[in-house]
């Protein structure tokens, strides 16, 4: 049971985002956990490791040592380094019951990660195993998204990022707001279902390209929209750094739920843990986004109460979009 109590009134402003699921959307909320992490609470555990692992092609390495990652998130990543061994890694996956996994890796000193050589792996993936293959890149050149649409992806993942300040200080990297949009375009260019992140506080805690950003991904296709909340990691020049108060996100949840009134939002694997991380998802709820990864103890019951009809599923959350193909848990009202 939650110690965290969730308030059930909502306000006018929360209402109108509320309103937009309610008659856009069905009455269903998608609740996700995949084996990314292993996850339980009262109300739902995942299950096996290798249900829908994540993989990195650069095991924990990258170059562009990000002021808020550093490189750590690749760490829960299992390593593929090779084309053969990220067939081998798939192969147990299928053998075992398992139902995809997440491709990641490293950014070069460019931002980009160099999938390429994976590309007629993955195919071979798709073709023999038929696997859920989600690619979470960095930018993206017009060859990677040929390879993408050949290979196949269920999803192509990437981060949009609205104020060049943010691209130097925080990625460190040489690029620009445009570099960004362009990689959304090359994707949609060739209808490649895509899952842009846009994540909340990423400049040191506080708002700066988020509205941006979710304007630029607003004159795309897209099949999904993320949104996760910045938050410090060991081992990072933001380790100390404070996220943005929940309130502050939850107006980019209302702005992003107004934007895209038919494409489900979502709020994905990260935000700030603490009694913030509840009013986070409570407010993730009330604005109406579709759903929640890794959803904290009490959210559950919390949506029922507000009419909403709770459904579980251990892939990445940015599938949402084919969830009628996925294997899904309902939970009764």
């Amino acid at each position: 049971m939650s110690f965290y109590e969730y308030n059930e009134d909502i306000d006018e402003e929360y209402a109108e985002g509320f309103d937009i699921r309610k008659n856009y959307f069905n009455s269903e909320i998608n609740f996700y956990a995949p084996s990314i992490k292993s996850y339980e609470t009262e109300d739902f555990k995942n299950g096996k490791s290798d249900s829908f692992p994540p993989f990195s092609i650069t095991g924990g390495s990258c170059s562009l040592k990000c002021e808020h990652c550093n490189a750590e998130i690749l760490k829960s990543m299992a390593p593929a380094l090779t084309p053969d061994e990220l067939f081998g890694r798939a192969k147990t996956i299928y053998e075992s019951g398992g139902i995809g996994f997440l491709l990641s890796g490293g950014s070069n000193s460019k931002g980009i990660v160099d999938i390429l050589p994976y590309i007629k792996t993955i195919k071979k993936i798709k073709s023999d195993l038929n696997l859920k293959v989600i690619v979470h890149c960095g930018l993206i050149t017009e060859e990677i998204a040929d390879g993408l649409l050949d290979a196949g992806v269920d999803s192509a993942m990437l981060d949009i990022i609205g104020e060049e300040d943010t691209i130097r200080k925080i990625y460190h990297l040489n690029a620009t707001v445009k570099d960004y949009e362009n990689s959304l375009k090359y994707l949609s260019d060739r209808k490649i279902p895509c899952s842009p992140h846009v994540v909340i506080g990423l400049k040191h805690g506080r708002i700066a390209g988020e509205f941006n950003a979710i304007d630029i991904i607003s004159g795309y296709d897209i099949s999904s929209l993320v949104l996760v909340g910045f938050m410090p990691m060991h081992n990072t020049k933001m380790e100390n750094v404070i996220p943005p108060a929940a309130e502050e996100i939850g107006e980019v949840f209302l702005y992003a739920r107004k934007k895209f009134t038919e494409t489900p939002v979502l709020l994905g694997c990260e935000r700030p843990y603490g009694l913030s991380k509840f009013k986070i998802e409570e407010l993730a709820v009330k604005s109406g986004l579709n759903g929640i990864a890794y959803p904290s103890e009490g959210i559950i019951p919390f949506s029922v109460k507000l009419g909403l009809k709770p459904k579980f599923s251990e892939v990445c959350c940015s599938l949402i979009f084919s969830e009628a193909a996925l294997p899904v848990i309902e939970m009764g009202r």
